[in-house]
């Protein structure tokens, strides 16, 4: 009879513990906004409702419905300018400006959303001529740039050692 009362017991006690933590964690919830912002709700909450029994007044424009297109970035270039915009999360965009002229980077990143969270931020700048003459930085590659450039100074050769890595069952060796 002891060998199933135990289990049981443990069993009912986290139960206990569990439903006590939600019983807690409701009234936190309210009493601690800034639980939000660790992913416990929305990021940017919605605007306060009007108090019950009044109406807007005559006049008001209705606030526009905001919608955010899953498109993927977009590219233009024009003058010595490479613009190349994307997005990451729900109304936030990116757009990276390269002044292909002076070699300069630049970052933007653009939100959406309420007249109040409107906003364009630099996130960053630098000039990319020197990064640019770079041969290898942070790089993972199955070749590195003095290993490829003898493979390529060998190509006209006949040596067989050399490969794509694309060979397989079929394909020529």
């Amino acid at each position: 009879m002891k060998s199933w009362l135990q289990p049981f017991l443990l069993g009912a006690g986290f139960g206990v513990a569990f439903l006590g933590g939600q019983l807690v964690a409701r009234p936190l919830a309210s009493a601690a906004p800034w639980l939000e912002a660790q992913g416990r709700g929305p990021t940017n909450p919605p605007p306060p409702a009007p108090p019950p029994g009044t109406t807007p007044p005559e006049g008001t424009p209705a606030a526009p419905a905001i919608v955010y297109s899953e498109e993927a970035g977009s590219t233009a270039s024009a003058n010595g300018f490479v613009a190349v915009t994307g997005s990451y999360g729900v109304g936030t965009s990116v757009l990276y400006l390269v002044d292909t002229v002076n070699r300069q980077l630049a970052v933007y990143e653009a939100r959406g959303g309420g007249a109040e969270q409107r906003r364009i931020v630099l996130v960053g700048a630098r000039r990319i001529d020197l990064d640019l003459q770079l041969q290898g930085y942070n790089d993972r590659s199955e070749y590195d740039y003095e290993r490829l450039q003898n493979l390529f100074g060998r190509r006209g050769g006949n040596d067989r050692s050399i490969r794509t890595g694309l060979e397989g069952g079929g394909g020529r060796k």
